[in-house]
């Protein structure tokens, strides 16, 4: 049963805004998915079926004090003075009814559940206090998720190392968690002036990396229904600069926010329904269009730069397969482009732009001791890299029966802890263990 028993679902609806001819601007955001560079952020009008989340909970609160008024929000609800009365008062009295309700579990709505399927998007913010998005994350990534908020506390704000933590599959709550202490999630306007204040300061209060890292970045706004003057507030408390592209999903749009987001290069769709299918089907076009031909020169600013011989073609495939499934850019040598006149040259650049280093290792390795082979040249470029990072970059998988510390490999590839695998593996158990060294550095 859910826990709002029989309360209707109220339709969302209003009138639709958008800019013609706005192909380019699709193509962008298609483009900066596939690199990474987007970042979802996501309120409370697509976390529900069939409402705004946090007006629903409104009315439910409403409902259960019986209160003659209709508020139309939790500052309302608050100041209402039959609310007040049954309360006796009690300041922080909203808080704990919040984290009362939430000791129940909420259903994500499908189309969030459909969004945060998109595994390009492994870092997201939430606007919103309820866990929902968090509880979808989960349902794709697992443990793999972190969890990381900003509740207003100095000595509790979490914030990340560098860009590559937005690689990571994360939830960030930007103004708090439903279950914390009164006022360390937003609920009331003076909450949010409070929590706005303190992400525009140039102090400790704020997550200056979080800042830093997502002026560049396109920002995704789904379900983000907050008044004009507050959205703006909100729009320049995460990038505390006035530029970046962003594409914003809103239900009912006020007079002149229009005009301040396209200043600002962002463009409007009102449903979201048709952003989010629009966006899978353009990725799921876009990376079938890059697969015929990504393999034809050596890519680079990838997530992983596969080595291996040339007898553990389908091993290689195999884990491709498997780490491009979770949304990895993961690039390999399949069609043998060895012999071309750059080619060590692109290797080169590949190896040294990739995040991470995989060599494959089995029997074949040592049977091929003897034979001039590229993948050693890999090995000594990447060997070169990890000297220069101060953090795991070589990631060797490893056939078991295949003796890795003994066998006729550099002595310096040997210094990293290989996983372990037999012929019979799918790969999945190997993706998920490279993964999860990834998620730790």
């Amino acid at each position: 049963m859910d826990v709002f028993d029989d309360f209707f679902s109220k339709d969302i609806s209003g009138d639709s805004i958008f800019i013609d001819n706005d192909k380019p601007a699709w193509d962008r955001l298609i483009e900066g998915i596939l690199r990474g560079d987007v970042i979802p952020v996501i309120g409370p009008g697509i976390l529900y079926d069939g409402a705004n989340l946090h007006d629903k909970l409104v009315e439910y609160i409403s409902a259960k004090f019986r209160l003659s008024d209709k508020p139309k929000s939790f500052s309302e609800l608050v100041y209402n003075y039959d609310f007040i009365r049954q309360t006796r008062n009690e300041r922080d009295a909203i808080y704990m009814i919040m984290n009362q309700i939430f000791t129940k579990k909420f259903q994500p709505s499908r189309l969030l559940r459909e969004l945060l399927s998109i595994r390009q998007f492994p870092f997201v913010i939430t606007t919103s206090f309820t866990p929902l998005v968090e509880d979808a994350m989960r349902e794709v990534w697992g443990d793999e998720l972190r969890v990381m908020r900003f509740n207003n506390n100095p000595s509790e704000n979490n914030d990340i190392c560098g860009e590559a933590d937005l690689r990571k599959p994360t939830v960030y709550y930007m103004f708090g968690k439903v279950g914390e202490n009164a006022r360390r999630y937003v609920l009331t306007d003076t909450d949010m002036l409070s929590f706005c204040s303190s992400w525009l300061s140039d102090t400790n209060l704020r997550p200056n990396n979080l800042v830093s890292e997502l002026k560049n970045k396109y920002l995704l706004m789904l379900g983000n229904s907050y008044s004009d003057w507050l959205f703006r507030f909100i729009w320049y408390s995460i990038r505390k600069v006035n530029e970046g592209e962003g594409l914003y999903v809103y239900d009912v749009v006020e007079d002149g926010l229009p005009d301040f987001l396209e200043r600002h290069h962002t463009f409007i769709r009102k449903d979201p329904e048709e952003v989010v299918g629009k966006i899978k089907k353009m990725l799921e076009d876009k990376i079938s269009k890059n697969e015929k031909t990504k393999f034809d020169r050596v890519d680079t600013n990838t997530d992983i730069f596969i080595s291996y011989s040339r007898s553990d073609s389908k091993i290689a495939e195999a884990l491709y397969n498997e780490l491009s499934a979770r949304g990895k850019r993961v690039w390999y040598d399949r069609n043998d482009i060895s012999y071309g006149g750059n080619f060590m040259s692109e290797i080169r650049s590949g190896i040294r732009s990739a995040r991470y280093f995989v060599p494959i290792f089995t029997k074949h390795i040592e049977e091929e001791r003897n034979e001039v082979h590229v993948y050693r040249n890999e090995w000594d470029e990447a060997m070169q890299v990890a000297i220069s990072l101060g953090r795991k970059y070589i990631i060797p998988v490893s056939e078991d029966g295949f003796d890795f510390y003994k066998a006729s490999i550099p002595e310096k590839m040997q210094q990293h802890n290989a996983i372990i695998f037999n012929q019979n593996d799918n790969m999945k158990s190997v993706a998920d263990k490279i993964l999860h060294i990834m998620n730790q550095e």
